[in-house]
């Protein structure tokens, strides 16, 4: 039996695409813009699909539909079809065909779970498995959306023998099998995020949002800079009650760019503020007895490779701001060191973080206040009043400093966040207006973000990861980016928010007074 699964895999992974569209030929299809699809989606296409766009990859078994494929000129990069087909042998990937018995569902699940690929008849269960596989070798949550799979036609050919009937027939059949599949797979990897786009009562969303999700990010002209989205920000920070939500990544981006580009879309599209990431020198920032000590992790067996290989480097930062500005979010790093600082000034990074992580580098920290044009995000884990003293000595200038609440535990328990610290910063501000209150949660959930809120915080800071890496540093503090945790943070954030309100008491226009008026009573 062929199998070019390696061939597959060496394919997926030279791809910078982070989703996956599966595209079939139903009329819905000629609804969605097409064009704009191929910019974020690498497109996988059943059939002769490509009779309506330019496929990454497409799947197909049957001899009749060359003429069709052939008379596009074979626009699909990829053909995962029999090897007897005349498909260009430079796009011709080799696979076996084997046709469908009774069996029944058991038989197709076991498909999803062997170690090889084939094609089924139902060639969408084929595109699906390719979408896992996709999903295996880029390691990240994988959105993977259905175009065209309206499950029903409403004509046929005049020569047509099998006729309208019995092909609506097996196009339910089919839909029965695709939806407690989904539903099994859905159920198995949380990692995978199906959506179909149409108007079934299973859809995930309509035509009509997907097209709007697809316009969110076309811009005409030049996109904004990072500093010019920041200022945006904190325009809105100075004008409502809004409350700065942080998404912090660490580095949980492991260093790898499809990761990276996932996170960042998720934080966005959760409703994140602002990105920050980290930057550390790792050859000066530790000491050799520290890099030399075991840590386990899929990039060696030593602290110094774990940490070389998951800092951003060039390419990386690059692209971290390039994504940011199209998806209109700012970001921000923190600097756990002078060389990473100066590191950090060849890009447009409008705030510098200075962790807990460093609080005893005063010298390094009194060095970057009075260099930094910008303006200072300070964190107060692992410190007490002397620090606080240091930072309205040293730290303070004409510009805006965010002062978090923090406690450097991984995570931290109820009795160590000290909410009540961020009522006292917010106090500061009567003698230092500069200060902008916060917190950064070390704790679980969202209660201590929104109770932060409470007592004045307008900037919130909460890790986020992507999947579960249990050799990350702190991943157990992370709220997961997918399935909707991190969005349902920020919802509860933005609650907080709202119920907070302004120091500025007011009648609303549904309140109403429980008595009425009686003049008689004194």
């Amino acid at each position: 039996m062929e199998n070019c699964l390696d061939q597959i895999k060496n394919i997926f992974s030279e791809s910078n695409k982070t989703k996956v569209a599966i595209v079939g030929k139903g009329s819905s299809l000629s609804q969605i813009q097409l064009e704009r699809l191929k910019e974020d989606y690498y497109i996988i296409a059943l059939n002769d699909t490509e009779v309506f766009l330019k496929p990454d990859m497409t799947v197909f078994y049957r001899t009749d539909l060359l003429s069709s494929l052939a008379a596009q000129g074979f626009r699909s990069d990829w053909y995962l079809a029999p090897r007897e087909l005349n498909v260009p042998q430079k796009k011709h990937l080799a696979v076996s065909y084997f046709p469908m018995d009774q069996e029944g569902l058991e038989r197709i699940y076991a498909y999803f779970y062997a170690e090889d690929f084939f094609i089924l008849d139902f060639t969408l269960l084929s595109a699906i498995k390719l979408a896992m596989i996709f999903q295996q070798v880029k390691k990240v949550a994988l959105d993977i959306v259905f175009l065209g799979f309206d499950f029903y036609i409403a004509s046929v050919r005049a020569d047509d023998m099998q006729g309208l009937e019995y092909r609506n027939a097996h196009l339910r059949t089919q839909e029965s099998i695709y939806i407690t599949l989904i539903r099994e797979l859905q159920s198995k990897n949380a990692l995978l995020n199906f959506q179909h786009i149409g108007a079934k009562k299973y859809s995930t969303k309509t035509v009509e949002d997907f097209n709007k999700e697809l316009d969110k990010y076309i811009f005409n002209g030049s996109l904004p800079s990072n500093s010019q989205l920041y200022q945006n920000l904190l325009k809105s920070l100075d004008e409502t009650n809004k409350v700065i939500v942080v998404a912090e990544f660490t580095n949980n981006h492991v260093g790898d760019r499809n990761r990276l580009l996932k996170m960042i879309e998720l934080a966005a599209e959760s409703g994140a503020d602002m990105i920050k990431v980290q930057k550390r020198d790792v050859g000066t920032f530790y000491t050799e007895q520290e890099l030399d000590s075991p840590y386990s992790s899929p990039f060696g067996t030593t602290l110094r490779e774990y940490r070389s290989a998951v800092e951003l480097d060039d390419e990386l930062f690059t692209l971290l701001d390039a994504e940011c500005r199209k998806r209109n979010i700012p970001w921000f790093a923190s600097a756990l060191d002078w060389n990473s600082y100066l590191y950090l000034q060849k890009f447009d990074c409008p705030m510098i973080k200075l962790p807990s992580t460093i609080s005893e580098h005063k010298n390094y920290l009194r060095k970057v206040a009075d260099n930094f044009k910008g303006e200072l995000v300070i964190s107060t884990g692992f410190t007490d009043q002397s620090y606080e003293n240091f930072v309205l000595q040293h730290l303070i200038r004409d510009k805006k400093l965010f002062l978090l609440q923090c406690t450097s535990s991984y995570p931290t328990p109820p009795e160590g966040c000290q909410i009540a610290v961020v009522r006292h910063y917010e106090q500061l501000r009567e003698r230092y207006p500069n200060i902008v209150p916060g917190y950064s949660s070390h704790d679980l959930g969202s209660l201590g973000c929104m109770m932060a809120i409470a007592a004045g915080a307008r900037m919130v800071e909460k890790h986020v990861k992507l999947g579960d890496l249990e050799w990350v540093h702190f991943d157990s503090v992370a709220i997961d980016l997918y399935n909707n945790q991190f969005k349902n943070f920020v919802n509860d954030i933005r609650k907080a928010e709202v119920m907070c309100g302004t120091r500025n008491k007011k009648v609303y226009t549904f309140e109403h007074h429980k008595y009425q008026v009686n003049d008689n009573v004194n």
